[in-house]
């Protein structure tokens, strides 16, 4: 199809954003990529940002400043702004989508979706307009209803003179549907392959107009029809043969979630990156969908290992399955995907026989549950090697202590002591504590139990310190009440290490001196006390 170019100067002459508006603080620019484009035609051809989590791909309509506001906290890989099909007045969105980017929305936190803004088709002049407006914050475009290479090719040719004009590079990348129209479909390995194209999506609704479909899908099975079901699998052909993501298309009826996670799993297990969302709630549960189970990644892990580890030969054997390179590409792919998702691959145990003699050590039942999932085991402690003596942390927990808490720890103790139940004899107590006998603050409440405040004082340690990570407590070097504690008052805990050193018996673990300290509302020491742990360190 033979392509008219859109004279760029008129158009330019338009833009009323003053250059040197920048909007730093809103843009997340990775340094890598900063150079990845110049001024010349050959580099802004260059693709950026393939290798980027798209899992959750997230429309938001442009015209809606409450559904903006709330969609930097749904958590979706990328956010689609989107000024065309749910927009019918478009200088509302652009204004609207403009003035929310422009109000820095994360409050100077830093942003972890992507953002991208969907333009409105080529064929028509509010695609320039739509650029205009969100030039300087977007990191990128959707691109719909895209029909050729050369359409991308000018939409490229316009960013480069808008960047020139702004004085700098900057990697926005690309987006395009590329199966709204019959011509489209016919031309996706092309388009896939076009300007600062990132990844690239299908779409069945548009297509279905064009074509004079009845629908899209069979009703009795909910399956796509053969020709959409074609224009699916040409999106992920011609992706992956570009070396581009493939974004699977979305799932229209909001309210089916078990039809919605059917689906997602297919798309996962095709070899799509991601998937189009339209609600929220669809988010989390594509997230969760697109991570590799334990036991994929577990195999995945022993297939990498078992072939760079074998002798160079063409094929291993794989429990009774013969592994090659295929094989072992996909699950190399399977383990860099679980790492880019969550950070450590190594987090989860690696080989099956390890997995078994775990469950051999736990009382087995018919019905063979998984303990990890009905009990999930939960570690916020510190391993023997973080902690580094000199460490100080500071306890998120805090507690307020009242006089139920002091007379049932009492008597749950058999302590009988007066101070702490008789406030009759507590009166004045707290002027001898303090040796001056005109001091009556808190006359007539009882002493608090100093067990309960040692024993107060180590849990709320727990969380951050030792919770998960702790072997035993060998005991207490030190114990001190420097201030007396009185119902109503309000604590918080610090630790401090001291020491540690490695166990001899135990290469495993070691033993840490840990000091806790407790303070009141008033900042006055009311609990020190010394202990030595033994901890586990992080190399089991």
């Amino acid at each position: 199809m033979a392509m008219i170019r859109i004279p760029l100067v008129p158009v330019l002459c338009s833009i009323t954003r003053t250059p040197h508006r920048t909007s730093h603080r809103f843009l997340i620019r990775s340094t890598k990529n900063e150079n990845r484009f110049s001024s010349s035609h050959a580099n802004s051809t260059q693709r950026t940002d393939t290798t980027r989590l798209r899992r959750s791909v997230h429309f938001v309509p442009g015209d809606n400043l409450k559904f903006l506001s709330k969609s930097l906290t749904l958590g979706a890989d990328t956010l689609i702004l989107d000024l065309e099909d749910s927009v019918r007045d478009k200088e509302l969105g652009r204004r609207t989508v403009r003035n929310f980017l422009d109000s820095n929305p994360c409050d100077g936190a830093e942003r972890t979706s992507e953002i991208l803004v969907r333009i409105n088709p080529l064929s028509g002049s509010d695609w320039q307009k739509d650029i205009e407006a969100t030039f300087l914050d977007a990191d990128g475009f959707m691109v719909p209803k895209v029909e050729s290479r050369e359409e991308l090719q000018m939409l490229d040719d316009f960013l480069i003179h808008l960047e020139k004009q702004e004085g700098r590079a900057v990697p926005r990348v690309l987006l395009p549907i590329a199966t709204e129209t019959p011509l489209a479909v016919l031309n996706i390995a092309d388009i896939a392959k076009g300007p600062r194209v990132c990844a690239i999506t299908w779409g069945c609704e548009d297509l279905s107009s064009e074509l004079g479909s009845y629908g899209t899908r069979n009703q009795a099975s909910n399956e796509y029809l053969d020709i959409f079901r074609h224009c699916r699998n040409m999106c992920l052909l011609a992706a992956k043969a570009a070396g581009v993501q493939a974004i699977d298309g979305i799932y229209q009826n909001v309210r089916d979630m078990d039809g919605f996670e059917k689906e997602s799993m297919g798309a996962k297990y095709m070899g799509f990156d991601g998937k189009l969302t339209l609600h929220p709630n669809q988010i989390s549960v594509l997230h969760k969908l697109f991570e590799p189970t334990k036991e994929e990644l577990i195999e995945a892990k022993e297939i990498v290992e078992l072939w760079e580890g074998g002798d160079g030969r063409g094929a291993v054997e794989y429990e009774g399955k013969m592994i090659d390179v295929p094989h072992y590409m996909r699950a190399k792919k399977i383990v860099a995907r679980c790492r880019d998702s969550s950070g450590d691959a190594t987090s989860v145990v690696t080989t099956k026989k390890k997995d078994e003699s775990e469950q051999q050590s736990q009382t087995s039942n018919a019905a063979q549950v998984d303990h990890d999932e009905v009990f999930p085991r939960v570690c916020m402690g510190k391993y023997f090697e973080d902690l580094e003596p000199g460490l100080t942390i500071r306890h998120f927990l805090t507690r307020t202590v009242t006089e139920s808490d002091n007379v049932f720890f009492t008597c749950l103790t058999m302590n009988p002591a007066p101070i702490h139940l008789d406030h009759e004899l507590s009166k004045g107590n707290s002027a001898a504590l303090s040796g001056c006998p005109n001091v009556n603050i808190n006359a007539g409440k009882p002493l608090f139990n100093s067990m309960f405040t040692l024993a107060l004082l180590v849990g709320m340690s727990v969380p951050e310190a030792t919770h998960g990570t702790t072997v035993a407590n060998l005991g207490f070097s030190e114990v001190l009440f420097p201030k007396p504690v009185y119902p109503g008052d309000t604590l918080r805990a610090e630790t401090v290490v001291l020491d540690r050193r490695e166990s001899k018996s135990r290469p495993t673990q070691g033993i840490v001196t840990l000091q806790h300290l407790a303070y009141n509302q008033r900042g006055e020491v009311v609990c020190k006390a010394t202990r030595q742990a033994l901890m586990k360190k992080n190399s089991l």
